[in-house]
């Protein structure tokens, strides 16, 4: 029994030691960062939080199910999209913390501020040796520290009884430099998943003049309401268009005039342009689009009465017809109707009957009676008013990101244009004016020979 228990316990051992071990692989770090630029691309390929009859349409029903079933029509707000993003932080910190502890103690520990003594001068990767026999300096020590001022700032001086040594090294905390990238790294993936936890996107319209409190969030096939802590109203909006020759007119910009309001009193007021968007207590209005929604005064007449009772109804509205039991609703409303003008689609709603769609040319009155119904329906007159789309964002990761950015910069910068050097002078007591000169550097070696090489000219250049 003692030996099974053994074994078990062995077992176990291994399977974290299996478990430790890869997720503190770079090969588990690049597989990760593959996967993730494939899904991004095919986040890219597949439009996101659009409706299911768009997908059905594009892929047909038997690949929309599947796609659907895997989350890819939201991808960024999945379970398993988030489960990579935190697989990748945790593998970053693992594959940190293995490596820290060395770097650490090398960063926090002494000086290397010692004699140099045979035993290193055999180890170290660059060693120098210059004889000064024929120079008649008197002070050699302070000939010796001038040079190595010009590229090392602080010295270290270490006196035996056979020889001093001169030790000097710069940018230590190189070593750190990629430490704080990974650092910065494994923040910018904890913004992402803040923004994609707590974050949203939404969409508004609102008319000139109009005030909402609320925006539009679509999920899957329904735009649900979310409420704002305040209002906003749009004060105007304009369109701009190029000056070219033709009938086409080509959108130059558009732009609209927003205005914040809590308590019923303005508190901001905002000239919104696409890449100028509005900010508020959290929430970005970007101008995302713009257009024209339409009030249409209809008339209808049934056979054999000679009046006509007229009713409203906007685009995009149901209402009921007057003096029945059937409702109209307006699905939109077209400047060019197949060259007859001005028209718009509507569908008719009866009891236990097929919804049925059809046209109404507004310069032709006469236009429904094809339809053969008891009733015929005309335009009377359309009332235009336009409206500015905008885009509503809220990512409290937003700023978590920003700081993560800013430390990859630090580190990369760090990591590339620095790194941490150290050279020993030693000047023999027992051997003339023999000078030896060793030093060492984590990276960047052919920038560190130039250094050593220009160090080692200027003692020769002792006379």
């Amino acid at each position: 029994m003692r030996e099974a228990k053994v074994t078990i316990s062995e077992k176990e051992k291994g399977y974290q030691v299996i478990l430790i071990d890869l997720f503190r692989s770079v090969k588990l770090t690049i597989f990760l960062l593959i996967l993730l630029a494939i899904l991004s691309i095919i986040g890219t390929v597949i439009t996101q939080n659009a409706m299911s009859e768009e997908y059905i349409e594009r892929y047909g029903t038997g690949l929309y199910e599947v796609l659907d079933f895997f989350a890819l029509f939201d991808m960024y707000h999945s379970w398993w999209f988030s489960t990579i993003l935190l697989a990748l932080v945790v593998n970053l910190v693992a594959c940190s913390l293995h490596r820290f502890h060395g770097v650490w103690n090398q960063f926090f520990r002494k000086s290397s501020a010692v004699s140099l003594v045979d035993s290193m001068v055999k180890t170290l990767p660059y060693v120098e040796r210059v004889s000064l026999a024929n120079s008649t300096k008197t002070n050699l020590e302070q000939a010796i520290q001038a040079q190595l001022r010009k590229g090392f700032k602080h010295q270290k001086r270490i006196e035996t009884e056979s020889s001093v040594t001169f030790f000097s090294e710069k940018a230590r905390f190189s070593r750190l430099g990629v430490y704080i990238a990974h650092l910065s790294l494994i923040i910018i993936l904890i913004g992402g998943l803040i923004g994609s936890i707590y974050g949203f996107k939404g969409v508004v319209n609102i008319l000139e003049g109009e005030t909402i409190d609320h925006i539009g969030l679509r999920m899957k096939d329904k735009v649900v309401e979310k409420p704002i802590p305040f209002s906003v109203r749009c004060d105007d909006f304009k369109v701009g268009f190029y000056d070219v020759p033709g009938n086409q007119r080509f959108v130059k910009d558009y732009t609209s005039i927003l205005t914040v309001l809590e308590n019923g009193k303005e508190v901001l007021k905002k000239t919104v342009q696409v890449n100028h968007p509005l900010h508020y207590k959290g929430l970005t209005f970007y101008q995302s689009s713009y257009g024209a929604i339409h009030d249409l005064t209809l008339g209808v007449q049934w056979k054999g009465q000679k009046e006509k009772a007229l009713f409203k109804v906007s685009e995009g509205g149901t209402v009921l017809v007057p003096n029945s039991s059937f409702s109209i609703r307006v699905l939109k409303y077209a400047h060019q109707v197949d060259n007859f003008g001005e028209g718009g689609q509507l569908v008719l709603f009866k009891p236990n009957q097929q919804p049925k769609a059809f046209w109404l040319i507004r310069n032709l009155p006469q236009f429904d009676q094809q339809r053969g119904d008891d009733f015929v329906l005309t335009i009377e007159e359309v009332v235009e008013k336009e409206y500015t789309g905008l885009q509503v964002a809220k990512d409290p990761g937003v700023w978590v990101v920003w700081i993560g950015c800013a430390l990859l910069i630090l580190g990369l910068i760090i990591s590339f244009f620095f790194s941490h050097q150290r050279v020993w002078v030693r000047i023999s007591k027992t051997s003339g004016k023999e000078i030896v000169l060793a030093g060492s550097t984590s990276k960047n070696r052919v920038g560190f020979e130039k250094v050593f090489g220009q160090l080692a000219d200027g003692i020769r250049s002792i006379k």
